[in-house]
């Protein structure tokens, strides 16, 4: 049975579930989640065990001892796999699981035999953690402001989003030291943006996304960001070659289709739905001659940064506000 996580009953679905699949991408969520699955057993006296899923399939004797031999001392149990894969189901039918059981998956695609057993089976409750967009944070935010009685003008929370790549994990740790502090401490806009701290980094392929976007909001929180000051320009180089040739593939692959969405639809392999929007406001920014341009240009910059590796990160970040604004295809590197 499919439940959405932000209406999660955790007494109930402790009590009237054996088996919690959590799964999806979202690390912070998945872990807020088993948190709070694991302080209600914990009330309710269970003991609680832990194994990876490779735990069990070096060793299936452990999952055995745990579902049919009954605790020696009589105390309640709860398992708790981790990493659970569809190669869990060749020791265990969840549909026919008598004692508690939590299962943490990363992203299981529809075709998964473990997601949709659990999302089909009554008896089953089935959790999906996508990631968290900003919206979805700032409602977080704000939610957990208003139960603080705490009143933070928009412009300021739109300010703390732009200038930190917050996850959940953030907001919740900020919110939790503002309650330390709500009755003693008047909260001004410099304490309310000291608090919550970016724990989380941008990937190369998430810079790579903004440069070919064109998204100049998006490259001033990757510089702003503490954890993303310096920027290693042999990290990024091969995530953004790469995007740049798949970008030129797809406008090759058929080249009489002039309709941008439809050459996206139609490419093979298909892009992953992820990433389609993006990539449509890619190849809407670029032409395929401007991406063959932008090529040779990154090979220049890789070379002139690999001859002046001392300034290299200075040289490296202005060609990155070159790529965002487009002036990178008239300016000159050599």
């Amino acid at each position: 049975m499919i439940l959405k996580n932000y209406s999660i009953e955790y007494e109930k679905i402790a009590t009237n579930f054996n088996v919690i699949l959590i799964y999806g991408e979202n690390y912070y969520l998945k872990n807020e989640i088993l948190q709070n699955f694991t302080k209600i057993f914990e009330k309710k006296s269970f003991k609680i065990k832990l194994l990876n899923e490779e735990d069990i399939l070096s060793n299936g004797q452990l999952l055995d001892d745990y579902l049919n031999q009954d605790n020696l001392f009589g105390e309640k149990e709860i398992l708790i796999i981790q990493k659970a894969t569809d190669k869990l189901l060749n020791y265990i039918d969840i549909k026919d699981i008598k004692k508690k059981l939590i299962l943490i998956s990363d992203n299981l695609t529809k075709k998964s035999q473990l997601r949709n057993i659990s999302e089909k089976d009554k008896l089953i409750s089935c959790i999906p953690c996508y990631d968290d967009d900003e919206k979805t944070l700032k409602s977080l935010l704000q939610s957990g402001l208003k139960k603080l009685n705490i009143q933070i003008p928009f412009d300021q929370i739109d300010m703390l989003f732009n200038s930190n790549k917050l996850n959940r994990s953030d907001i919740n740790n900020g919110l939790k030291q503002l309650a330390l502090i709500v009755n003693e401490k008047k909260i001004d806009v410099n304490m309310f943006q000291s608090l919550f701290n970016t724990t989380s980094a941008f990937d190369s392929f998430e810079i790579t996304n903004a440069l070919l976007c064109c998204d100049k909001k998006k490259l001033s929180k990757i510089f702003g960001s503490f954890y993303n000051f310096s920027i290693n320009f042999n990290e990024l180089l091969g995530p953004l070659k790469y995007k740049i040739n798949k970008l030129i593939d797809i406008y090759n692959f058929n080249k009489s289709e002039n309709n941008i969405a439809r050459m996206v639809d139609n490419y093979k392999p298909p892009i992953f739905w992820k990433e389609k929007n993006s990539t449509i406001l890619q190849l809407n920014s670029w032409s395929a001659e401007e991406l063959d341009l932008l090529l040779d240009k990154i090979n220049e910059i890789e070379i002139l940064c690999k001859l002046n590796y001392e300034i290299a990160e200075t040289i490296f970040n202005k060609f990155l506000l070159d790529i965002v604004s487009k002036k990178v295809l008239i300016n000159k590197y050599f």
